[in-house]
């Protein structure tokens, strides 16, 4: 997960048990930390991060697949290198309680992560040393722990993103309906609102979000929030030495500020419903004990359905179910959650494999080529067309057909080959997706073009204050698209004018 990892293994009546770490908890910190003696992860490296701010990470699930880097000493490593030695730890732990080796592993991930996320992640676990990676999505994971029959509507909140599943289960198969996701805007991005909120109300300057400080306030938060949960208000003693006084937050505080994003999960909860009038809603991650969240759903979708697993572990309980299909008698059917498409030669999209279509999946188009000499083929995947593989045919003739083979595996794997009338094959594997050829956005800035429309006619109703904040905003969200980082800052604009759009409504 984005905050806590867990590993699962089944015991000797097939059932999942959630395989204790090192230090004798359930939950690892998933974290991990380069040090003078190299790397350590989980609550070691949780431990040190007060220490070492600058060479600590707790996010990189979310910035797989990405060209985020971080310094490691004299070098310089990307976010699946330094997921790895998180999941070698677990490796270890698993070992460790199993009395053997492991070679194989079943990776639980969102379902809106993309092939290049899911690529990352596969090459991350081999680098942690498993030989053979499946994944599955975590929403569908936590219906096959759930191990009911019926139509099933599961949300699962976790700490770094959102996915919503549509699930009918019966007859020995589960079948996934559809899939949803909404990424950055689960719990640690509540955490990070309510640290600024904090901050704000202190008048304390915290320092960067790299400074151990805004560390220890971010960890604060976290516990505001958690107490929240289940108070109306909570007395908030600052950190000593920092000179800022006690004060009460309440729960309509922390309301206001993490309403929009609840109000997004609720409108996409409300169209699966009304599609598809599944017979539960079943709520798993620990954001799924927000009472607003909760409260909504009830008013507007359905009331969320009692678990028989604890729901930070229904997922992982899920993931050890699907590594072993004949545990509990079930064939699982999932569906691909993003369209996947290629440019042509006039810049044009052509679709080859539609939302919802279920996997695994194959493809096969022919294309001819329009001149001579090379060529670049791009695939990009989703609504905000994201580029997630380049692949350059040299030596092309003119009116020479090629063969484009798109195969996506049940675990959301895609594989791409290349035939050509020649006879030669050019093959790009599950994990080489996205390895080199980093990714850029199809119409980034022409996204940024109609945002900027909108925010015009809506910038009257803001104060002069609010409208040079938002257009810092559009700047640096500009400067981020020029050097190739762009989806979180494209989503938070987004975000942003359509909140505006419903207030002025």
């Amino acid at each position: 997960g984005t905050k806590n990892a867990l590993c699962a293994l089944l015991g000797e009546r097939d059932e999942p048990i959630v395989v204790p770490g090192r230090w004798g908890k359930r939950i690892t910190p998933a974290v991990t930390a380069w040090t003078e003696s190299g790397w350590v992860a989980g609550e070691a490296a949780l431990a040190g991060e007060i220490k070492r701010p600058l060479a600590t990470w707790g996010d990189l699930k979310r910035k797989l697949g990405t060209p985020w880097k971080a310094r490691c000493g004299r070098i310089s490593v990307t976010a699946e290198e330094a997921i790895a030695p998180l999941l070698s730890l677990l490796r270890e732990d698993g070992e460790a309680w199993a009395g053997t080796f492991l070679e194989s592993c079943v990776l639980a991930v969102p379902a809106s992560f993309s092939f290049a996320e899911r690529s990352a992640m596969a090459r991350a676990a081999r680098t942690a040393g498993f030989t053979r990676v499946k994944m599955v999505n975590e929403p569908t994971a936590a219906a096959l722990a759930f191990g009911e029959r019926g139509r099933f509507l599961i949300l699962d909140y976790g700490a770094g993103t959102v996915d919503i599943s549509v699930v009918e289960s019966g007859g020995g198969v589960c079948q996934v309906l559809e899939s949803g996701g909404i990424p950055s805007c689960g719990g640690w991005d509540f955490d990070a609102a309510l640290a600024m909120y904090l901050a704000e109300r202190t008048g304390v300057n915290w320092g960067s979000k790299d400074s151990p400080f805004y560390r220890t306030l971010l960890y604060e938060a976290e516990q505001i929030k958690i107490a929240l949960s289940n108070c109306m208000s909570y007395e908030w003693l600052p950190p000593p030495g920092l000179g800022a006084a006690p004060l009460s937050v309440s729960r309509m505080e922390l309301e206001a500020l993490i309403r929009p994003s609840i109000e997004r999960v609720v409108a996409m909860a409300e169209d699966f419903a009304a599609e598809y009038r599944p017979s539960r809603l079943l709520l798993v991650g620990g954001g799924s004990r927000i009472p607003l969240l909760r409260a909504l759903l009830e008013k507007r979708v359905a009331p969320p359905g009692s678990l028989c697993l604890c729901p930070d572990e229904a997922v992982v309980a899920g993931t050890a179910l699907y590594g072993n299909p004949g545990a509990r008698g079930r064939l699982l059917l999932d569906v691909l959650s993003e369209d996947l498409e290629i440019l042509v030669a006039d810049g044009s999209p052509v679709s080859l494999l539609k939302k919802g279509m279920p996997l695994p999946a194959r493809v096969e188009k022919k294309f001819i080529s329009v001149g001579r000499g090379p060529f670049s083929l791009k695939v990009f995947q989703g609504e905000r067309g994201r580029i997630i593989s380049e692949a350059d045919v040299s030596g092309a003739g003119k009116g020479e057909t090629i063969a484009l083979v798109f195969s996506v595996d049940e675990g959301g794997l895609l594989r791409i080959e290349i035939c050509r009338e020649n006879g030669k094959r050019a093959v790009i594997p599950p994990l080489e997706i996205g390895a080199s050829d980093g990714w850029s956005f199809v119409g980034g800035e022409d996204e940024i073009r109609r945002l900027e429309k909108k925010f015009a006619l809506l910038s009257p109703l803001l104060t002069d204050e609010q409208q040079t904040r938002a257009e810092i905003l559009f700047k640096t969200v500009k400067s981020l698209l020029d050097e190739g980082v762009g989806p979180e800052g494209l989503e938070s604009l987004g975000v942003m004018v359509d909140e505006m759009e419903r207030v002025a409504d």
